[in-house]
């Protein structure tokens, strides 16, 4: 059993530290989340609601039962245990339909302002670009977030975990002035208390941020991870990325007095890229890349980006971003590596390459060259991962 402990705060150095006590089978683990002491009032102490929901994942796979020492508030409960837990369990071998004990108390709806992350990457600058001078200016954007709850170990170890955030951090602060909105920078150590796959769990991590400042929020946009609602699919829901099932978990995180949005969850990848190909802050400040705190150009974000910018005769708006030049240079690289995540079925970027065949692009003669090789390659690849043992595989890849 895993038993939530009554949460605190503790106050040093102008930041404050909410701090809960997690006890896994009695071996116990201290979670903290650490904001900018001006916004201590907003850490919810209250209600058991945020660290519900961040340790919920875990649980479920671990068949582990959840007692909570402080209420929760009543609709959360409800949802979680009548809708979310049976429907994941249900279609997900790993994911078990654990058992959740606590008392429940009445929603706190206490927030009034609206917030969105800002990881500065296309999906984040997609919801910032349609909830500032909006047609509905009672949901207009009042905040932006920077948290710290395990994008940042996933996929920088290499560059430097505590570089990239350091630097990611100073360059948020520059968007938020330069969009004249509050920022919030957070940190914690979420992930090395719930240690998981943040590709398949980074919903109940983002939203555990969301729910830790629960008196703050009345709507938080939360930026959807790039597949549209067409590919919404709760079968084998534990091998994939929580976003796949975000319609389904979004609305039971939602209760009276915060409402938390799948926002832009109707857009492809594409689409949102054209979205913010005009917009100032995203041709400033875009980062995408996986290897480090500037545009690498080289990693699959950096090149899924720019063909995508490329095809809708955007690319020199990014100049200040990306080594446009380089791009250039190399364009029937950028063009082989779609064509190969076409044939892998890569459903993100399969838009992108119906844009291509659709273009006039100059270089879809040079790639018809290459096509019969990749196709064979790709191939051979994928036939190869499902015959050869896995020692063999390791060595021919490297």
């Amino acid at each position: 059993m895993i038993r939530i402990g009554k949460p605190y705060i503790e106050t040093k150095n102008k930041k404050a530290k909410c701090k809960c006590d997690l006890f896994f089978n009695n071996n116990k683990k201290t979670l903290w989340f650490e904001v900018d002491e001006k916004y201590s009032k907003y850490l919810c102490i209250e209600r058991g609601d945020a660290y519900l929901i961040g340790i919920l994942h875990y649980a479920m796979e671990k068949n582990e039962d959840i007692l909570v020492d402080i209420p929760i508030t009543e609709d959360l409960l409800y949802n979680i245990r009548n809708i979310l837990v049976p429907s994941l369990s249900k279609y997900a071998k790993s994911l078990n339909n654990i058992k959740i004990t606590a008392k429940t108390a009445k929603p706190l709806m206490l927030g009034s302002s609206i917030g969105t992350g800002c990881s500065c990457g296309v999906d984040s600058f997609s919801a910032i670009y349609n909830h500032i001078n909006s047609e509905y200016p009672g949901l207009d954007l009042t905040h932006l977030c920077i948290n710290n709850v395990g994008a940042f170990n996933e996929s920088y170890s290499k560059y430097g975990v505590e570089k990239v955030k350091k630097e990611r951090y100073e360059k948020t602060d520059e968007v938020a002035q330069y969009l004249n909105l509050d920022l919030i920078k957070t940190d914690s150590n979420y992930q090395e208390v719930i240690k998981e796959n943040h590709y398949r769990t980074h919903t109940y991590s983002s939203v555990f941020a969301i729910y830790i400042l629960q008196k703050l929020w009345k709507v938080y946009y939360y930026a959807s991870s790039g597949y549209d609602y067409s590919h919404f699919n709760l079968i084998d829901n534990d091998k994939h990325a929580s976003g796949y099932y975000e319609l389904l978990s979004l609305q039971c995180f939602s209760i009276p007095g915060l409402k938390i949005y799948s926002e832009g969850g109707e857009k492809t990848r594409l689409d949102k890229t054209s979205e913010i190909a005009e917009f100032n802050a995203a041709q400033k400040y875009l980062h995408v890349c996986l290897n480090k705190s500037t545009n690498c150009n080289i990693c699959s974000k950096c090149k899924r980006t720019l063909v995508t910018l490329d095809l809708l005769n955007k690319l020199d708006n990014f100049k200040e971003v990306f080594d446009i030049e380089y791009y250039k240079k190399n364009r029937l690289m950028y063009y082989k590596w779609l064509y190969k995540q076409h044939l892998k079925n890569d459903s993100m970027i399969e838009p992108v390459y119906q844009l291509l065949k659709l273009s006039k692009n100059e270089i879809k003669r040079e790639l018809l060259l290459y096509k019969p090789f990749i196709f064979t390659k790709v191939k051979s690849y994928d036939l190869m991962k499902k015959v050869l043992p896995n020692s063999i595989k390791t060595k021919i890849k490297k």
